[in-house]
């Protein structure tokens, strides 16, 4: 054989290519394990990142936005004198922000809501419906079909979770009393009735917020008029939270202005968890795979002596048998992962818009603010970064059989 046609890279991997599948067993159940274990470790990191970011939206949704707005002595005490004043100039100016998507405002404090049977202690949200709908998704999350968004128009409305009906042993029209200290100090409270029942996927959120109009908790509370305890605020897009904070901060500079991301580090660091997610996984997947494909090619190596033995006797050198080892190792490696990515890129596309439903079991992630059911999310980038894991496996891989192969003397190699 001439040994000009082994100068072509071309025809290296074409051979590489051949060499795989003289053993059709061994390489199948290789492939085989490259495509179940990069299925595994991408399913599963899509189901992290689905959940995480599931959770994100919920939490951003329904009880942090993006920006909020305190009086920063009520940040640290939660009482009542300590408001936000003038508040309606102050949402006129944000409103004029381009990145605002909306704005709402609302006077907050904690109270005891009793009924005949039991008491528990809530933290009660005043509220201004039409501006509360654009900022949070609470009103579509009515689960009862009867239940109004503060719709009737009557005075002392209240909206509770599912799990404080059951608590407080209410439904629709039942009434509760609800006590709490007001602007001077005194103990005050009023009778509410039920208008609506909501549920979310956070079951610490459910079990103490509930929500009246904040003409009623304001009247009752003696508060100025045009004042509020927070400013909440939605973005277009919540990764501009940070452009925007000095932007809010020069219109408010009295008050203190909060990210989500400093109300809530735990949503911080979950979110940045999902970029590490898939390397930890898929390092850890491609670690276990490299073992085993090392093994298979000393075995190849081992099997191949004497052909090896006589490539090199009649010209080829050493860095084309190098070549050659690297393709097989990695064409094996990279066929399996290939069809292992396929396959989670279907697996993901059905179930990112199916859903999982982890009902059954889902009872301690609700608690954690997740959802029952999980939509499973990898992005294109995702998929690259796996590429590169593998190749970077192929060539590690590769490294340990092409040096038993390179020691090989070639006169020895062709007489065994």
């Amino acid at each position: 054989m001439s040994t000009n046609r082994y100068k072509s890279s071309g025809f290296i991997l074409k051979i590489a290519w051949r060499n795989i599948w003289r053993n059709k067993l061994r390489s199948s159940i290789v492939m085989f394990a490259v495509t179940i274990g990069l299925f595994g470790g991408l399913a599963a990191t899509g189901i992290m990142k689905g959940m995480v970011v599931d959770m994100l939206k919920n939490s951003l949704e329904n009880q942090t936005s993006h920006i909020q707005i305190h009086n920063k002595e009520f940040k640290a005490n939660d009482e009542v004198i300590f408001t936000i004043n003038n508040t309606d100039k102050i949402i006129s100016d944000i409103k004029k922000i381009a990145e605002v998507k909306a704005v709402c405002q609302r006077t907050k404090t904690f109270g005891m809501a009793s009924t005949a049977s039991t008491a528990v202690g809530i933290m009660l949200n005043g509220i201004v419906p039409q501006e509360e709908k654009q900022v949070t998704k609470i009103y579509e999350k009515l689960i009862d079909g009867n239940s109004k968004y503060f719709e009737s128009g009557k005075k002392n409305r209240i909206i509770i979770s599912e799990a404080l009906a059951k608590k407080l042993n209410v439904r629709l029209k039942s009434k509760i009393i609800i006590t709490f200290q007001d602007y001077d100090g005194n103990l005050t409270g009023a009778s509410f009735k039920v208008e609506g029942i909501y549920k979310t996927q956070n079951a610490m959120f459910d079990n103490q917020t509930v929500f009246v109009k904040k003409s009623d908790l304001d009247r009752l509370l003696n508060l100025p008029v045009n004042s509020a305890h927070e400013i909440a605020l939605i973005l277009n897009d919540y990764k501009q939270t940070s452009v925007i904070i000095p932007q809010i901060e020069k219109i408010t500079p009295d008050y203190l202005v909060e990210s989500w991301f400093t109300i809530d580090p735990y949503l911080k660091l979950t979110s940045s968890m999902t970029d590490y997610m898939l390397y930890i996984f898929m390092s850890i997947i491609m670690l276990a795979l490299g073992f085993t494909i090392v093994n298979t090619m000393l075995m190849v190596i081992l099997e191949r002596t004497k052909e090896l033995g006589m490539i090199m006797a009649i010209g080829m050198n050493r860095r084309k048998i190098f070549k050659m080892i690297f393709y097989e190792t990695t064409l094996l490696a990279l066929t399996g992962a290939v069809i292992g990515i396929v396959i989670s890129y279907v697996f993901t596309a059905y179930f990112g818009q199916a859903g999982i439903d982890i009902s059954s079991v889902g009872k301690g992630f609700a608690a954690l603010g997740y959802d029952s059911i999980m939509y499973p999310v990898l992005n294109f980038i995702d998929y690259v970064n796996v590429i590169i894991l593998v190749l970077i496996t192929g060539f590690i891989a590769s490294i340990f059989p092409t040096i038993r192969a390179l020691k090989m003397n070639p006169a020895e190699a062709v007489r065994m």
